[in-house]
């Protein structure tokens, strides 16, 4: 199933798409497979990221430094996947958001990775943890339906005591569908780094596993009318859209 209408812009003749991964729960092959489908449409799609990555099974990475043209690139290569630095070999680092700013006079649509949950479905931001550029077009927020009453003594929340502390819950406190609503709507939450003039799209992953979970969620966070919501499953390729 073609998971670009998810994103297409409506305007890409105004305004370059520049679309953050962020969240928890699949952002890296959500990001793949966005890329996969786009690149059936258009020329030159850009994969890259704000944070630190690890490396593709699908794509190469190709390593640039800042104000280099990356036009050359995609002779070979579309979609385009672009890091700066690689540390060691399960480590790269991504760009500074100004540094990524000028590459959207070269492409058609860039998607990024905007923060880090170490594959884990819902997390908790630190102060330090980058906002979303002021370029930002659109965020894809993913969460894990896999976090759904759960508990903190589960290991599914990057940064548990740091979410803990938040949300003022204790390790036995269930993470139901209220408490994540709040955490991925509120400005205390997830919307602390995405400022109110970017497009929202609320994606909850791993619904072919928890279908009854994804669905209350889905609706529950559309009752905040904070943007589109869709439940999925990026594995098993399928979408719907909720509201």
């Amino acid at each position: 199933m073609d998971f670009s209408p998810i994103i297409l812009p409506k305007d890409s003749h105004k305004i370059t798409p520049a679309i953050a991964i962020f969240g928890g729960g699949g952002k890296t092959s959500l990001l793949y497979r966005f890329g996969k489908d786009l690149s059936a449409k258009y020329q030159k799609i850009l994969l890259t990221s704000i944070v630190k990555a690890g490396p593709s099974p699908y794509y190469q990475i190709h390593f640039v430094h800042p104000n280099k043209s990356i036009l050359n690139l995609f002779d070979k290569d579309n979609p385009l996947y672009i890091m700066k630095e690689k540390v060691r070999d399960d480590k790269y680092i991504g760009f500074e958001s100004g540094e990524l700013k000028p590459w959207l006079n070269e492409i058609d649509i860039c998607l990024f990775e905007a923060d880090g949950a170490r594959d884990l479905p819902l997390k908790a931001h630190h102060q330090y943890d980058p906002a979303l550029p002021s370029y930002t077009t659109q965020a894809i927020i993913v969460i894990g339906a896999d976090a759904i009453n759960t508990k903190l003594s589960d290991g599914k929340i990057h940064r548990s005591s740091l979410f803990k502390e938040m949300w003022h819950i204790n390790t036995d406190t269930l993470i139901d569908i209220k408490l994540i609503t709040k955490v991925t709507t509120s400005k205390k939450g997830y919307l602390t780094k995405i400022h109110d003039s970017i497009e929202k799209t609320y994606f909850i992953n791993k619904a072919d596993a928890f279908p009854h979970n994804a669905q209350q969620l889905a609706e529950s966070i559309s009752h905040k009318k904070c943007g589109s919501v869709y439940v999925g499953s990026v594995t098993n390729k399928w979408w719907k859209k909720v509201s």
